[in-house]
């Protein structure tokens, strides 16, 4: 009989940030347990010093913090390897947390065709390959980052190409080596070596992405298996991002947006996620995607949700907090999945 385990990162599930309210992981497992199924709560830094784990369902969680988030997905590789363990948010979905250029991959291998992005850095900057695919203005975005961080638009090459080359210190010991060789360079000294200074001078990865123009707003939809919640973001004036506007609203949508969401969702087969969707007047597109730790104000501060039935979208005035919509996502993406029956 398979276990289920949710993994805690300082007695926290799900997310673990200062701009978001503290999950009550507890209400997730009397949810399972009113059900007749337990969950075991395991701190992420007892997992690798615990008997093996295998043959389980594991809830798993990320970090925004890089150093943090490295340690947590090299752990939760350990219940991957060989051990016919389950992790809901998937692999693959922990691996999009904080890096949109694997957003891009993914969102192709899931077969999303959507606002076409091209991942590189300066190493792999291919410009006539970017020529032929695209044409500016672009939006270029560092991977990681939230709320329009790292997010700029460039109308041509010279601009492109002076962000990418823009310095990022990585770590102090690049940094004093770089730095050293930039004095030497500026004194002339011989003992300047130019390969030196090219490998340690470190830059971002980065994703430019196909513009959509004359955009006012955008959409947040916050999807818990069948249940939408959404918020429209507009744009603030001489911005063109939504996200981080700070200027949002609760409106009621077209049918053709859910519609948009649940189809985009269905690739996924993953319990919940977080979609910025935008409209041109035509067509939808999905900008950006994260199936854990995402922000919840769009749930935390609805009136209720969108659901479908029998074919009719319809909006339901209910308010629940987001341990039980998660518990509620959990544990109907395991029954859907026919996971149910290896537990009871």
């Amino acid at each position: 009989m398979k276990k289920i385990y949710i993994l805690l990162d300082n007695n926290k599930y799900f997310s673990n940030h200062i701009r978001f309210s503290e999950i009550n992981y507890k209400i997730i497992i009397d949810y399972f347990r009113d059900k007749n199924i337990e969950v075991e709560p395991i701190p992420i830094n007892k997992v690798a010093f615990s008997e093996a784990i295998g043959n389980s369902i594991i809830f798993t969680i990320s970090s925004e913090k890089p150093y943090h988030k490295q340690y947590i997905d090299d752990t939760i590789e350990i219940l991957n390897i060989n051990n016919n363990n389950e992790l809901i948010p998937s692999k693959n979905i922990l691996k999009c947390h904080e890096n949109k250029g694997y957003q891009e991959y993914y969102k192709n291998i899931v077969g999303i065709d959507s606002l076409n992005g091209y991942y590189f850095n300066a190493d792999t900057y291919d410009n006539n390959f970017l020529k032929s695919k695209y044409k500016f203005p672009l939006v270029l975005k560092s991977i990681d980052g939230s709320g329009s961080r790292g997010v700029n638009l460039v109308h041509n090459e010279n601009e492109l190409l002076s962000k990418i080359n823009s310095f990022k210190v990585s770590t102090h010991i690049r940094f004093l080596i770089y730095l050293r060789e930039s004095i030497y360079k500026f004194l002339k000294l011989k003992r300047f070596n130019i390969e030196k200074l090219k490998y340690y001078k470190d830059h971002q990865n980065f994703v430019v992405q196909e513009f959509v123009p004359n955009l006012s707003y955008d959409y947040k939809v916050l999807i818990f298996f069948d249940k939408y919640y959404v918020l429209k973001r507009n744009i603030n004036k001489g911005d063109f991002r939504a996200s981080g506007s700070g200027n949002f609203e609760y409106v009621e949508v077209e049918d053709s947006l859910l519609t948009y969401s649940k189809e985009i969702f269905k690739k996924f087969n993953e319990p919940f996620m977080s979609f910025d969707i935008c409209f041109d007047g035509k067509n939808y597109y999905l900008i950006e995607y994260q199936g854990i730790h995402f922000g919840e104000y769009t749930q935390r501060n609805s009136s209720g949700y969108y659901y479908e039935s029998e074919g009719v979208w319809q909006f339901k005035e209910e308010k629940k907090s987001i341990e039980f919509d998660l518990a509620y996502s959990l544990y109907n993406h395991i029954l859907k999945n026919n996971l149910i029956k290896e537990l009871i």
